[in-house]
């Protein structure tokens, strides 16, 4: 792969984390959640035309907290 794709790559990823983020704070299925979802859903499809795979940057399954975790504190934006 080009040092230009790779560099590209990694670029998108970190907009992809933001957004990840942002999610997890966004009211849901507000405004700002949607807007967020259809970037992160641009950015897989960008994974998907430069390495053939959309699910590049998907680390693992979401999984829900055991009985060891601590509860988790959310705060919402809209």
């Amino acid at each position: 792969m080009p040092a230009e794709e790779v560099a590209f790559l990694e670029e998108v990823r970190r907009w992809r984390l933001q957004c990840v983020l942002v999610l997890t704070r966004a009211k849901p299925q507000g405004p700002l959640y949607n807007a967020t979802s259809r970037m992160i859903e641009a950015i897989d499809d960008v994974a998907e035309v430069v390495t053939g795979d959309r699910r590049t940057f998907y680390q693992r399954d979401a999984t829900t907290p055991g009985e060891a975790l601590p509860p988790v504190k959310r705060r919402t934006v809209d």
